[in-house]
């Protein structure tokens, strides 16, 4: 018990988390994605009129995303706190690298994806004098000027294109969603009901079958989405759904991770958080990104004695704020701690003398994401 405890005590001290990315990287701040081109149009052309450097792109399925940028990392993550700070920008909005962008459709004509980095503009510092060396942004002649200088000047053409985007892929009608609905099976069929649910269309119980709540919820949502409200979800519709249930979880990397020291195997945030070092009991993932985020993985030998002490030991460390729910049963425990600034969330339990366990510590007031992050892991 006394290792335990200095073990448990050291985690008091966890290092402050390293940055693994160049703060010359070339980066964006995706705001926002769309399950079709009018909807995404209408979104950039909204937060073109509050926000310099406003960009959309084609983000492939049948989805396009507005980002603000191109910034060197280190101007992005400044920026990206500060539009949150101010409320311009969703609080899930993240730092995204261009290679994740196809073709550009706002603003009309533009294609930014190689043109030089853009200072990101304040706009409590801008004034009436600024002059052009200030701006870095490389400005594009309105389409009307761009044709007609194609027609009349005898200059080599350039070798920059117009991107044509793609005709979205016609929609199934009603009998041929109806035909496609048949082969979804039951987990298929909970997902979609568990999907309406988080978007709040949808408040019965998951049981995969698709009666007249169900039908109501999928009708509300199609609605509220632009769709025909049909109740029968078509399979880009239901594609659509589920995207923007995982829109949340976009930038986080999600994957299973092994960590042999520690003998665990679980999904991760593998985008936000990276292996520090193992002290046993504890694996140490700490953050790397724009979410101050942490991880410990928990591996001891044991029996109950040592889990209940495990239980008592780690409520006293800073990690566990001492606000929130908390159980403890014979074979396991969970503890909840939030204050201002952190929610810890701690599952362990005891199997055939091997406690196992982890503990994700996630920043206060992003409490959609967290439980989603929690729910994966779990």
């Amino acid at each position: 018990m006394t290792r335990l405890f200095a073990a448990l005590i050291a985690a008091l001290f966890i290092a402050p988390f390293a940055f693994a990315q160049s703060a010359d990287d070339v980066v964006w701040i995706q705001v926002e994605a769309q399950p079709n081109l009018a909807a995404a149009t209408d979104r950039a052309r909204a937060y073109s009129a509050n926000l310099e450097d406003v960009n959309g792109f084609a983000l492939g399925g049948s989805w396009y995303g507005i980002a603000v940028g191109p910034y060197r990392r280190d101007d992005a993550e400044l920026l990206l706190r500060r539009y949150r700070r101010d409320g311009v920008i969703p609080r899930d909005s993240f730092i995204q690298l261009s290679e994740r962008f196809q073709q550009q459709f706002w603003p009309v004509g533009a294609n930014v994806l190689n043109i030089p980095l853009i200072a990101p503009v304040d706009p409590a510092s801008s004034t009436d004098t600024q002059t052009d060396s200030d701006i870095t942004q490389t400005t594009l002649p309105p389409a009307s000027e761009a044709l007609e200088q194609e027609n009349t000047a005898t200059v080599e053409v350039e070798t920059t294109q117009v991107p044509v985007l793609p005709e979205p892929p016609r929609d199934e009608t009603l009998a041929e969603a109806r035909a496609s609905e048949r082969d979804l099976d039951r987990e298929a069929r909970e997902q979609l009901q568990v999907a309406l649910k988080w978007a709040g269309f949808y408040n019965a119980s998951i049981d995969g079958a698709f009666g007249r709540g169900t039908r109501g919820s999928m009708a509300d949502w199609q609605g509220a989405n632009g769709y025909d409200a049909t109740g029968v979800l078509t399979t880009l519709q239901r594609a659509a759904l589920l995207k923007q249930y995982n829109a949340v979880l976009e930038g986080l990397g999600l994957q299973v991770v092994r960590n042999a020291d520690a003998g665990i195997e679980m999904v991760m945030p593998t985008k936000i958080v990276e292996f520090d070092r193992f002290e046993p009991p504890f694996a140490h993932y700490n953050g790397t990104g724009d979410i101050d985020a942490r991880v410990l993985l928990i591996s001891q030998a044991g029996d109950q004695d040592t889990l209940f002490g495990l239980y008592d030991i780690m409520q006293t460390l800073e990690i566990v704020p001492e606000e929130g729910p908390r159980e403890r049963k014979s074979d396991s425990f969970e503890l909840i701690g939030e204050n201002g600034r952190i929610v810890s969330q701690t599952q362990v339990s005891l199997q055939n003398g091997e406690i196992k366990g982890f503990t994700l510590i996630w920043p206060a007031g992003d409490e959609d994401r967290r439980r989603r992050v929690i729910a994966e892991m779990t």
